[in-house]
């Protein structure tokens, strides 16, 4: 009975690991920001539509001003939680370049001195996501997920 019950919960781990999403995607943050990149947008049209509208009152004015400014805001929270997504992931890497600077032979020395600059650069390239345009985003964090990925692959088959 108790090997069954051991079975069990061994089995139900294994498939939901496996079900499991990859757990550093970052796309869905950087999604994130430009579906509230492009609300900002939209919102800033419809201010615009509201000002040049001679029948509009100070209250649509307002309703219009508020709803940007929200809009603003939220794009702002949507970039802070990309960057700490991302810093997460950062996280996730340096302890296993750490794991990999442990190992006593000098093919995984120099492996850890190249990730860890690697790493530093794009920890760098991490700082522009504040001031990243829309229209350069996608670019940006196509640039960002790239890096990542080929990085985590190096420093995953130098563990190895």
């Amino acid at each position: 009975m108790r090997n069954l019950i051991w079975i069990s919960a061994l089995t139900a781990s294994l498939a939901f690991a496996g079900c499991k999403k990859k757990q550093d995607d970052t796309g869905a943050a950087a999604n994130a920001v430009q579906k509230n990149a492009e609300n900002v947008n939209d919102q800033a049209k419809d201010l615009n539509k509201t000002e040049n509208d001679k029948d509009s009152k100070p209250s649509d004015l307002n309703k219009a001003q508020g709803d940007l400014q929200q809009a603003k805001d939220d794009l702002s929270a949507a970039k802070d939680k990309y960057s700490i997504t991302v810093r997460d992931r950062l996280q996730k890497l340096d302890v296993k370049i750490n794991e990999l600077e442990a190992k006593t032979d000098a093919k995984s020395k120099q492996a850890a001195v190249d990730a860890k600059a690697r790493r530093d650069q794009l920890a760098s390239q991490l700082d522009m996501a504040k001031t990243t345009t829309q229209a350069d985003w996608d670019r940006f964090t196509k640039g960002v997920n790239d890096s990542f990925d080929k990085l985590e692959s190096d420093v995953n088959d130098a563990l190895k």
